[in-house]
């Protein structure tokens, strides 16, 4: 579908920053009406959402004003990394500042073996009163665009809590501070840190969920990619909203006010540069990337979508790739959602929690639970893995 839509807003992200709002809402009538396709839509009109989802359908898109700004195209990469590094410390700064539920203790951990000099910030989350050893680890990667990084703004202490489980979050590089692979390589340094200090750090490393939303889900699913071609084998992944291609420019779904299909394209060509939208990137770049046979052995999956994410069809694609290596996976779209009203339904963190959001947040809570409770993964994942593992570090 060839919108006006599409059309205007790749437009204002070519423009200079400061005057893009005036020219959307010059674009855009007062009420909220857009002309597509010879049709009136009223995109603010809540009939568009779930009826139990209303709560979150209208979003002022000038609440991403200073995302957009970090992978704008016309922005110098000496603004962006100005700006970025003022609101990632305000992120930082809200959180240590805050009062925390949970124990959390900051490490610097050496880099992965693909980047061994650059060393890694991580988290660790332990919820009160947790046995000393053999925990269960929620692997948290916080979303937010590859250009912040904003824990205050996902529940991972009631998580932990909620789960009885240690949260192992890293601190990875954004993409005005450093392009693909950075944000990879530090997940994995992360993951291997994690599981060579088991014993210090009271874990369980065979018992390891992944989790995240937007771009938290998408380099989840991708660091999984490289964590298989290493050996480890997490217990499942649980995300929701994942971008996993960049060869679909204007995408699939209909603006929606906020991380629409031309953010995605100018967000993830901010982070992979000459790679987009080419083949020189596998699935440790974007999960689509991957063929069938790079899926045998991929983790047990429970993936989240909604109606209108930029790439539903690229995902459902990526599933259906799932299916055909016969890793166990199950895919929920919810209808009548938006990427951010998909995200905040599903970790009830915006807003009070409505019929619409509990709903989903149950769902996705009890797969992490199913991981942590069950050995989903196929008895030839598991071997394959113990095989490569011994292959690369010995017994």
């Amino acid at each position: 579908m060839q919108s006006s839509i599409r059309k205007l807003t790749y437009q204002i992200y070519k423009e200079d920053y400061i005057d893009m709002w005036e020219k959307f809402e010059g674009d855009r009538n007062k009420d909220g009406i857009i002309v597509e396709d010879g049709r009136m839509i009223d995109i603010t009109d809540p009939k568009w959402g779930h009826p139990d989802g209303r709560d979150f359908w209208d979003l002022d898109p000038k609440l991403n004003e200073g995302t957009a700004m970090l992978y704008s195209p016309s922005v110098p990469q000496e603004e962006k990394l100005a700006a970025g590094s003022k609101r990632q410390a305000a992120y930082m700064e809200q959180w240590w500042s805050s009062e925390h539920t949970c124990d959390v203790e900051k490490f610097e951990v050496p880099g992965c073996e693909e980047e061994p000099d650059t060393p890694v910030e991580v988290w660790v989350v332990k919820p009160k009163n947790l046995k000393k050893r053999k925990n269960r680890v929620l692997f948290y990667v916080v979303g937010g665009g590859l250009t912040g990084l904003n824990p205050n703004a996902y529940p991972i202490e009631r998580m932990c809590e909620e789960h009885k489980c240690v949260g192992i979050v890293p601190i990875y590089r954004l993409s005005w501070q450093a392009q693909y692979p950075a944000a990879i390589n530090d997940l994995h340094a992360a993951y291997k840190w994690m599981y060579d200090n088991a014993d210090e750090l009271g874990i369980h490393n065979d018992k390891v969920v992944i989790s995240g939303s937007s771009t938290g889900g998408h380099l989840g699913l991708a660091a999984a990619f490289r964590l298989k071609r290493y050996g480890y084998s997490p217990r499942g992944i649980v995300i929701v909203s994942a971008q996993t291609d960049d060869r679909e420019k204007d995408g699939d779904s209909m603006y929606t006010g906020m991380w629409d299909s031309v953010e995605q394209h100018d967000g993830l060509y901010n982070w992979l540069g000459r790679n987009f939208a080419s083949n020189r990137v596998g699935p440790e770049a974007l999960p689509n990337h991957a063929t069938v046979e790079d899926c045998i052995g991929f983790p047990p999956t429970f993936m989240y979508q909604s109606e209108m994410d930029p790439d539903i069809l690229q995902n459902v694609e990526f599933y259906t790739k799932l299916l055909k290596a016969h890793s166990f996976v199950e895919y929920h779209v919810y209808g009548g959602a938006h990427h951010s009203n998909g995200i905040w339904a599903v970790i009830k963190n915006c807003g009070e929690p409505n019929e619409y959001s509990t709903r989903a947040s149950i769902s996705f809570e009890s797969n992490i639970e199913d991981c942590f409770k069950y050995d989903l993964r196929r008895p030839w994942v598991v071997e394959d893995y113990k095989a490569a593992f011994k292959r690369r570090f010995g017994e």
